[in-house]
């Protein structure tokens, strides 16, 4: 039960690690840990969600981005996002990471990711029921009735500021990245 994927960062509320402990050590609702949140758009700047699968514990049948997941220790959450991506709904591509929250009721610290693909997508059924695409005025006029996870709610601030500048025909959806540092985090040198 020593796999690396069983241990994750202990970080505090700025993210800045304090150690590494056992997954199962962070049920008792003490310990942050970090989270990748990667939301996908198409090239005609719809949003996929994800709902979760009936079975997860936390959310079930909540809608969700593209894909989440835990980092594992060490692990920076680019790497963590397009690990996510691959195993949950079968994607790859370019990421811009846009910023992060905490989120003090599930005690994680959420890194939030932006990136286009037009592709097709193979769904881990243990932890997807299904997908969808939604506008973004569609999900400004229904999210008040759907179920939606809080990192999805706290994400759109970042994201659709994001997906309104580099979306749409004259740069064919294309994500032009900002300066990020070696961890996927953003570049706060100033150049």
């Amino acid at each position: 039960m020593n796999q690396p994927e069983c241990w994750r960062d202990v970080v505090n509320e700025a993210d800045e690690v304090l150690g590494q402990a056992h997954k199962n050590e962070f049920v008792n609702g003490e310990l942050i840990c970090r989270v990748a949140f990667i939301m996908l758009a198409n090239s005609r700047g719809e949003l996929l969600l994800h709902q979760r699968a009936a079975t997860k514990k936390a959310y079930p049948l909540y809608w969700s981005g593209a894909a989440a997941g835990h980092l594992h220790a060490g692990e920076t959450y680019e790497a963590c996002a397009h690990r996510e991506m691959r195993e949950e709904i079968g994607a790859e591509a370019g990421l811009e990471f846009l910023g992060r929250f905490y989120s003090q009721p599930d005690l994680e610290m959420v890194g939030v990711f932006l990136g286009f693909y037009d592709g097709e997508f193979t769904i881990e059924p243990r932890e997807v029921e299904r997908i969808e695409y939604f506008t973004p005025e569609r999900l400004e006029r229904d999210r008040k009735s759907m179920k939606i996870t809080s990192f999805v709610e706290r994400s759109l601030p970042l994201v659709l500021p994001r997906l309104r500048a580099v979306a749409g025909p004259s740069r064919g959806g294309a994500v032009e990245p900002a300066p990020s540092g070696p961890d996927g985090t953003p570049d706060d040198s100033g150049g």
